[in-house]
């Protein structure tokens, strides 16, 4: 098994604007390109964007109750519980669909917050680094006033609201609204789930530790709805030094006064799974390539929606595209993909042309013109999980050298 270095959950805020990068190095794509041009300099391990937009769908059955067994989530059906006046949009907030889990629907007692009430709010908190004193500093919580991922900078001490899902923790309880927090005191993220609700004079209140989140011995990424009763917690493994292939990971389950049960062998897994990219290059004969873009779902379940981008270096095109990225400003969204089943591929064909050699950059004039692609997904759209275990293989590129275009001029 592999393991992460500390960047791993520095990540998990890099571009939360753009979208969620976790699991690897870069934080904007200038800084992608740059590190992708010193792999390949070094001929070292391509490393992937974990990263993008996706559509909110409703939250699943993630665990059979019953028997533990796998089954597909049924249909979802319309909400009766009624927390505020207004339900969350994942659109608006980048959080969950904010629905509620099938078999939960009753009306629920407490007041429950939507995202956009808790961005703003001050709230008290556990601490992140319990009974580490001025460690907490970094963190502080008493009380902690709370941003969104979109909030940039690291280190800040800044309390973000990742995502905010509707759960009954306890059999015959009242349903809650369990928000996942995390902060940056370094390079490293750490993070909370709490239970949310109503203070009774318009503020909100902590109601319930579930989870804290501590990057060395419980990673904790992301939270979602179990079936009927209690949270699933996803908890990759212990920061190490190599994170180039898959990364391990628990699913537990948290219901109040219960010991926390790992149900990682009978939670259904729909939304974890391992995308994969790759770029084949064909000389067309007439001053153009085409790039054929694959990409294969490599695991064992169907992925959330997500996204292929595309980006060029500078003196590249893409005929249909005149809006194309220069992969020095960022990527362009070209495809979107509701679903792919285990072991689908899907291959899409773009056409590229090169400009004089003379225009390009000196980078590109010594190195080549790269043609880039990445499959990306966001984890905290959703209330379910959207997780991809396997980075490693989420990006790929081509590359035509000075001498090609020298040839067919």
């Amino acid at each position: 098994m592999s393991t992460p270095d500390d960047t791993l959950f520095e990540e998990a805020f890099g571009e939360f604007a753009h979208a969620a990068e976790l699991m690897v190095d870069p934080v904007d794509s200038a800084v992608i390109h740059g590190r992708v041009r010193r792999r390949r300099t070094t001929k070292g391990a391509v490393a992937a964007a974990l990263a993008a937009l996706i559509v909110a769908v409703p939250a699943a059955w993630w665990l059979q109750e019953s028997n533990g067994d796998e089954v597909d989530p049924p249909p979802a059906e319309e909400t009766t519980g009624e927390t505020t006046e207004e339900e969350t949009s994942p659109v608006d907030t980048g959080t969950g669909s904010g629905e509620v889990p099938q078999g939960q629907e009753t009306e629920s007692e407490l007041i429950l917050p939507t995202f956009n009430e808790l961005v703003g709010a001050e709230i008290e908190l556990p601490e992140f680094f319990p009974g580490a004193g001025s460690l907490n500093d970094a963190c502080p919580t008493a009380p902690a006033t709370i941003g969104t991922a979109e909030d940039s900078g690291y280190g800040d001490g800044r309390i973000r609201l990742l995502k905010l899902v509707q759960v009954r923790l306890e059999e015959d309880g009242p349903l809650e609204a369990v928000a996942l927090f995390g902060c940056t005191p370094g390079d490293a993220l750490v993070t909370q789930a709490v239970a949310i609700a109503g203070d009774g004079e318009g503020g909100w209140d902590a109601t319930e530790e579930v989870a804290l989140g501590d990057s060395n011995s419980f990673p904790l990424v992301d939270i979602a709805p179990a079936a009927v009763t209690g949270l699933l917690l996803l908890v990759t493994e212990p920061h190490g030094t190599d994170h180039s292939g898959p990364l391990d990971y628990d699913i537990f389950r948290y219901r109040t006064g219960a010991t926390l049960e790992d149900v990682t062998a009978t939670a259904y897994q729909w939304g974890i799974t391992d995308l994969g990219v790759e770029v084949e290059k064909t000389d067309n004969g007439d001053g153009t390539w085409t790039a054929a873009v694959t990409v294969t779902n490599n695991g064992d379940h169907e992925p959330q929606p997500f996204d292929l981008e595309l980006c060029v270096d500078e003196g590249l095109s893409v005929e249909g595209a005149d809006d194309m990225a220069v992969c020095l400003d960022g990527t362009t969204v070209a495809e979107r993909y509701e679903t792919l089943a285990p072991g689908d591929a899907v291959t899409t064909e773009w056409t590229v042309e090169a400009g004089p050699v003379d225009e390009w950059s000196g980078d590109a004039q010594v190195g080549g013109a790269y043609f880039e692609a990445r499959v990306s997904t966001d984890m905290y759209t959703v209330d379910t999980f959207a997780f991809d275990f396997d980075v490693s293989n989420n990006y790929a590129n081509m590359v035509i050298l000075p001498e090609e275009v020298d040839a067919g001029a």
